[in-house]
Formats: C-alpha cells, sequence, structure tokens
C-alpha cells in the first residue's frame, strides 16, 4: 500500500526544526558546573595576587587539585557516584589540553618576542641579518653588522642533499613492504624500525668515522646530507608505508583487470592516489631533520663564510650556528641565536606550506 503525501505536510515537516533534547542542561547541573568551574580558579587568581608564588607552581599544586576536587564535588551532587569518575576524566583531558597550549603559547611568544630583536631594530628591519654572513665580526659585535645568510644556504643545502638521498629510498622501501611483498619485507621493516630509534649522534659518528676519519669525503654540506639521510630514512619509509597501506585494494585490481603491468599500476594509480600522503611523509622527515644539532657538529662543523660548494669545506648550518651563539657570554651573540631559531622556524613553516600547495594541486589535477 503507497500512501501519498501532500505538499503541504511535506513543506511543514520540511519547516521543522531538530529538536536536541539531550543538549538542554537542567538549571541545578548549569549552576553546578559554573561553581565547580570559577571557584578554583578564583581561589588561585587571589593566591596570586596576594602571595609571591609563581604561577606554574599554582597552576600545576593548586589549581588542578582543585578543579578535580570541585568537579567530583559536583558530579556526585548532580548525577552521583557514577558520574564522579566522567567528571574527573574530563577534567584532567581539559586541563591537560590547556596546559599543553600554554606551555606551547609560551614556547612561541618568548620565541617570536626574542627573535624579533635581532630581525628587527631602532631603523626597522634588518635584512644584514638574513643576507650577511659573518667573517669580519666577532661575538661582540653589534647586531647591526653581519648575519645568518651562509647558515640559511648550508641549511637549504645540506637538507636538500639529505632530502634526494632518503626520499626515494624511502618511498621505495614502502612500495617494496606494501606492493611487491616479496620475502625479505620481514627482514626490510625491522632494519627500518631498528633505524628509527638511531640516536642523532650515532648517525653523525657513523659518517664521520667511516668516510671523513678514513679520507673518503672531507667535513661539508654532503657529509652533513648522509647523516641527516640515515635519520630521514626511517620516517619517510614508515609514513609512506602506512600512506599506502590506505589506497583501495580494488583500484589496484581494477587496474590490473585492465591489463596494466604491477609498475604501471604503482607509478600510475598508486602513487597518484597516494601523493598527498607521500608529501605528508616527506614533511615528516623533514621535520625529524632540519633541527638536529649533534650530527652537523661531526660532519659540516661550521663556517663564517658563505660556502656553494657541497664537498669541499665546512659549512655553517642555523643549528650550529645557534648552538654556536646561545653558550657565548655576549648578550647579542644570544639574541643572534634567538633569531636564528625562529628564522629556522619560519624556513620550515614555508617549506611545508610549499609541499602542501604542491600536493594538493597536483591531486587535484588527477581527479
Amino acid at each position: 500500500m503507497t500512501q501519498v503525501l501532500d505538499r503541504e505536510q511535506i513543506a511543514e515537516w520540511s519547516a521543522q526544526k531538530p529538536q536536541r533534547p539531550w543538549t538542554k542542561k537542567p538549571a541545578r547541573l548549569q549552576a553546578w558546573i559554573a561553581v565547580a568551574a570559577l571557584l578554583p580558579a578564583a581561589l588561585v587568581a587571589l593566591i596570586f595576587m596576594y602571595t609571591d608564588i609563581p604561577g606554574p607552581i599554582l597552576l600545576v599544586a593548586v589549581y588542578f587539585p582543585l578543579q578535580l576536587l570541585a568537579a567530583g564535588i559536583a558530579a556526585v551532587a548532580t548525577k552521583g557516584r557514577q558520574g564522579a569518575a566522567d567528571s574527573v576524566i574530563i577534567v584532567l583531558a581539559v586541563g591537560a589540553t590547556l596546559f599543553s597550549f600554554i606551555i606551547l603559547t609560551s614556547v612561541l611568544g618568548s620565541l617570536i618576542a626574542r627573535g624579533l630583536e635581532a630581525l628587527w631594530g631602532e631603523d626597522g628591519f634588518r635584512s644584514s641579518f638574513l643576507f650577511q654572513n659573518n667573517v669580519y665580526i666577532n661575538p661582540s659585535t653589534p647586531l647591526e653588522y653581519g648575519g645568518l645568510g651562509h647558515a640559511v644556504i648550508g641549511t637549504l643545502m645540506i637538507v636538500l642533499i639529505a632530502s634526494l638521498i632518503a626520499v626515494p629510498i624511502g618511498i621505495a622501501t614502502a612500495i617494496y613492504i606494501t606492493e611487491v611483498r616479496g620475502r625479505a619485507v620481514p627482514y626490510v621493516r625491522f632494519f627500518v624500525q631498528a633505524m628509527s630509534g638511531i640516536p642523532s649522534i650515532v648517525a653523525g659518528l657513523f659518517i664521520l668515522t667511516v668516510l671523513i676519519v678514513s679520507g673518503a669525503m672531507n667535513q661539508s654540506a654532503f657529509a652533513g646530507g648522509l647523516a641527516y639521510a640515515i635519520l630521514m630514512l626511517p620516517t619517510v619509509a614508515r609514513t609512506a608505508e602506512e600512506v599506502l597501506r590506505l589506497i583501495p585494494e580494488e583500484l589496484r585490481t581494477g587496474a590490473l583487470a585492465l591489463g596494466s603491468t604491477r609498475a604501471r599500476v604503482v607509478l600510475r594509480v598508486v602513487i597518484p592516489a597516494a601523493k598527498t600522503g607521500v608529501i605528508t611523509a616527506i614533511i615528516l622527515g623533514v621535520a625529524r631533520v632540519i633541527g638536529e644539532t649533534a650530527p652537523l657538529l661531526l660532519t659540516s662543523l661550521k663556517s663564517d663564510q658563505t660556502i656553494l660548494n657541497p664537498i669541499a669545506d665546512p659549512i655553517a648550518a642555523l643549528p650550529t650556528y645557534i648552538f654556536d651563539n646561545v653558550a657565548l657570554p655576549y648578550p647579542g651573540a644570544v639574541t643572534r641565536a634567538w633569531g636564528a631559531a625562529l628564522v629556522l622556524m619560519i624556513l620550515v613553516l614555508i617549506l611545508f606550506t610549499l609541499a602542501r600547495i604542491l600536493g594538493r594541486d597536483r591531486l587535484n589535477r588527477f581527479r
């Protein structure tokens, strides 16, 4: 039997707004929530105003326990004992989120505030800090002279060399594990997981003892790139492997059914479908190594000059530039270190943004 509905009834039903009774809280529950949220904050604010106890200590030692106690009391008063555990978990989750946000905001705020002292002076923006090197200055030289242009070039060269080595090998490893599925897959996966736990100093020591001490190469950008590639490879391989596993099996079987070879399926179907994820793997690999200092202290050393030859001489990089200046007993040198840290963060942000934009454009073309 078919039921026919008239247009007026359909229009009436369409105009109705969905009711969500679970979102309506009783006034008593709302009052308890307000008291439990505001009372601990008010007490901590009073203690902070009339005592000399530091704010972080009050946050951890006073506010969180009071908030847990207040949330438990409010839960027992409104929902009974069964709601106390839920309230405690919610308070812990929200408190951990706020604590992490405060710490992150504090770090970024300090980095931006102190880093801008090197990039911005009384006369405006200091372009010299970005483009000059430190050949003719010393640690006590004013900030108007010298800069980290040579370190920026060195960082880009080292990361580029590491990416050219680690990215193809990492993606090929992921393809072997997920697509080829040969007999050596367990051993390859084991070595990739073992490499992911290697300390950064060990990678630098390996390149130092095998290639530099033996005389095969000099301490240079290429040696630093090799050390970075050892650290970057497992991150790229493991992330790309997880991304390739997300590609539906129907795409592979459909391409094979149309007569494509396994290699063509991987190159023309699987890789384009996973291109955004592969770019994410590259981004994570770069993020893993771009701030490492220990490998560069053993492989690329440092320099005050602008070096463009990647295999001839020692070269400066932003991590080693920060390491050298932050420990000097000169305020100007410490400010240079903060400025270099800010430039490193901006450089990483630019690289990641460009990678994301390129990945989205190519994915849209594929679709």
